[in-house]
């Protein structure tokens, strides 16, 4: 061993005994303590814990829970963010849910043409699909060896009792009016009507062709003949379908069939120039399709001017009532953090106080309060998720106003003090749809600024967890006289972020935040 490795040994050891010792020293002292001291600590730290229970915590019985937290903002402050405050109601609530559905032809509105006679098709004037026919059109001349004979013989009946005439023995004249009667009965079995017949009787040429009419009105879906064509007895020609009235089925996912019932109202849209309409549904599906798992829902809806076609797809809307009136709270009110479900109260002196909620279902845009909110208390609607952001990142809202200063083309500018106030028309848009937005801009003294340049972009964050990227949908808003409006469309149902920019002159004046809740 050399005399480096008997250094690090001898240092190695000597540190060894300095740790043994002090553990002793640790646990001699620790051992000193009598039980009966160490019970009274325990006493007391109980006693503590009681006394002053976790304010995080809430309350157990009684429904109430306790405050989350709370804030103090100016009515300036209030401005910047856009705080709107709704006031809490007992509410007849509706559940409303959507589902996509597809316009398919009415199955008991279909018809089928076809020949009684077997002959060969010398003529079409229906030949093509999706031709419209109407009842009692001539759509095809057929002939038919048959229907010639049973004509020449009608033709020599009428004949022969004509020769008998009055004089004749009355056997003799019945049993030509028997003959006239067989044949005439024969033309009309093979579908010739009263006209036609009467036709062959007063024609002295004679009858080839045979006109085939259509029983019913329709739009041809299926053309199975051609011209030329040789056809049995029964054969089919043509398949008509009625589209005055079109089924709309809709699949809905099972929790939602236990809500609707046969003769339940549902509202249609499209995309089309006034494309809505109303009905009821007649029939639902008793069988789950095994595939998707849903239950088909028919609808059978008036058709005007054919404005719905098979093979469209549309949306579907059911709502159905919830009861009674309950305690309801707005579905923008309510913050839902993924572990609870947090409101904002307004009190007074500008002071917003968060407190945990126990909600039901939504429907109807609003949420039915089962515990933590009372009738009349007033709750933030709009502005209450930058109020939410701001108490849990610095317990205030000292970071979203003044002081700060922005950089933009390396040239530093500060910030002008101006005033937004925004809002949404609807405040509570359906996703899929345009939606119009004003934004008020206001310089210090609350004036509007008239000549200012404003953007608007929503902006819902990525989700790379579910493969979904980030989705803006912006929007250039113009000064109509009293503020800065502009249409947006709200791509989809969902909580999107509103970030509003203000510039004069190329200068940026500032930047507002808010946040918008679509259906």
């Amino acid at each position: 061993m050399t005399k480096r490795e008997k250094q690090f040994v001898l240092t190695g050891m000597f540190l060894g005994l300095i740790v043994a010792a002090a553990l002793y020293g640790i646990g001699h002292r620790l051992h000193g303590h009598s039980a009966s001291e160490l019970n009274v600590v325990a006493a007391k730290l109980a006693e503590q814990s009681e006394a002053d229970p976790p304010s995080d915590v809430a309350e157990s019985g009684g429904g109430q829970t306790e405050t989350v937290s709370a804030v103090q903002l100016t009515e300036q402050e209030q401005q910047q963010v856009g705080v709107q405050t709704d006031e809490i109601q007992r509410r007849n609530r509706r559940r409303t849910f959507s589902a996509v559905a597809q316009v398919e032809q009415p199955e008991t509105e279909l018809a089928s043409i076809s020949a009684r006679v077997g002959g060969r098709i010398d003529k079409l004037f229906v030949d093509f699909t999706g031709q419209p026919v109407r009842r009692g059109q001539e759509i095809a001349l057929i002939y038919s060896p048959e229907i010639f004979s049973t004509a020449e013989e009608y033709k020599l009946a009428l004949e022969n009792r004509k020769r008998l005439g009055s004089a004749a023995e009355p056997q003799a004249t019945s049993n030509a009016e028997d003959l006239v009667e067989a044949s005439r009965r024969r033309l009309e079995l093979w579908g010739l009507t009263a006209q036609q017949i009467e036709g062959i009787a007063s024609s002295s040429m004679p009858q080839i062709d045979l006109p085939i009419y259509s029983p019913a009105s329709g739009i041809v879906t299926e053309r199975k003949v051609t011209e030329g064509q040789y056809v049995s007895a029964g054969e089919s020609l043509y398949t008509l379908s009625d589209l005055s009235t079109v089924w709309v089925k809709a699949e809905l996912y099972q929790p939602d069939v236990a809500s609707v019932r046969v003769g339940h109202a549902a509202e249609i849209t499209w995309d089309a120039p006034n494309g809505r309409i109303h009905g009821r549904i007649a029939f639902i599906d008793p069988m789950v399709n095994p595939q998707t798992r849903t239950i088909s829902v028919r609808i059978q809806v008036p058709n005007p001017q054919m404005r719905l076609r098979p093979g469209m797809f549309v949306q579907v809307s059911f709502a159905m009532p919830q009861g009674n009136e309950t305690l309801a709270v707005p579905r923008s009110a309510v913050v839902d953090t993924g572990t609870r479900k947090i409101v904002y109260l307004a009190k007074q002196n500008g002071t917003f106080e968060g407190r945990e909620v126990h909600v039901g279902p939504p429907s109807d845009g609003y949420y039915p309060v089962l515990a933590g909110l009372e009738e009349r208390d007033r709750v933030v609607t709009q502005g209450n998720f930058l109020i939410d952001s701001q108490t849990r990142i610095i317990g205030g809202m000292a970071g979203l106003f003044g002081g700060s200063k922005q950089f933009e083309s390396g040239q530093e500018t500060r910030a002008v003090a101006i005033q937004f106030r925004f809002r949404a028309d609807p405040a509570t848009p359906k996703g899929g749809t345009n939606t119009t937005v004003h934004v008020s801009v206001l310089d210090a003294s609350g004036k509007p600024l008239p000549d200012a340049k404003v953007k608007l972009v929503l902006v819902m964050p990525a989700m790379p967890a579910m493969n979904m990227p980030e989705t803006r949908s912006p929007a250039d808003l113009t000064w109509n006289g009293s503020d800065y409006a502009g249409t947006v469309r709200v791509p989809a149902s969902g909580s999107w972020n509103v970030e509003v920019e203000a510039r004069r002159n190329g200068q940026l004046l500032g930047v507002y935040r808010s946040r918008l809740i679509a259906q």
